[in-house]
């Protein structure tokens, strides 16, 4: 059944504007940054280039995905009013989360993919050196993972509160991750999905010791705990959902 909603969504994505914006994402933007930093390799570090690249993604992310989850839900909506989700044997809550795990695995391929994209460009097209591949593509997996709830947050909320308040969360959400750069957060971002991401940057800045980045890793359980609980607390709430 999971392989019949993933072939649908296929089809429905090639014919919708999802997947030019998932190719612009992938492609466009570490070009962009790419060029950006690489013209300025003799003034910026690579570190900075690593930081700025992803504390970029994790501010534009939570906008993002409230716009993909908005598009899926109003698709489905003009579908016969959700009757994709409500018909499926397998339940709408089942069929509403395996949908979200199809366009988080596109939003996984695309932060990997940005992410090696970002690499090669400046490795091999400006000679930038000082970036571990591996360091990176971790990071970029562990970004991704940490989007999962996101994703399944903005499902919820477009279901309760429609189109507008998934897209009001997707805004605070951004917010919430630009404001987590400072030290708003420091105490209690482990609990803060929108505040995930940016500590990532963490195991990039010099200036952090090893001890420092060794507590933000062990931190770091917490986000993943968070999201496998919530996500099957949301899960239910997607089975007891009335259209």
């Amino acid at each position: 059944m999971i392989n019949k909603i993933f072939k649908a969504e296929n089809a429905k994505l090639k014919r919708s504007f999802l997947l030019y914006m998932h190719l612009f994402v992938l492609l466009i933007f570490p070009l962009i940054m790419g060029l950006y930093y690489g013209s300025k390799k003799n003034f910026v570090n690579s570190q900075t280039m690593v930081i700025s690249f992803y504390e970029i993604l994790a501010i534009v992310s939570p906008l993002v995905i409230s716009v993909v989850v908005c598009l899926v839900f109003d698709r489905e909506e003009k579908a016969g009013g959700c009757k994709n989700w409500l018909s499926n044997p397998i339940g709408k809550g089942k069929t509403i989360m395996t949908q979200l795990l199809y366009y988080w695995l596109w939003y996984f391929v695309e932060i990997v993919g940005t992410s090696v994209f970002y690499y090669l460009i400046l490795k091999y097209g400006f000679r930038v050196t000082g970036i571990s591949f591996l360091k990176l593509l971790l990071t970029s997996i562990a970004f991704a993972l940490f989007g999962f709830l996101q994703y399944a947050i903005a499902q919820l909320i477009v279901l309760k509160w429609n189109v507008g308040g998934a897209m009001i969360l997707g805004f605070f959400g951004s917010v919430i991750s630009a404001l987590s750069i400072t030290v708003i957060f420091d105490f209690i971002w482990p609990i803060v999905p929108w505040s995930w991401q940016i500590y990532l940057i963490a195991f990039w800045q010099k200036e952090m010791s090893l001890g420092f980045q060794k507590v933000i890793g062990l931190l770091m359980i917490i986000p993943l705990f968070l999201t496998v609980i919530f996500s099957l607390l949301i899960e239910k709430a997607f089975r007891n959902w009335q259209h």
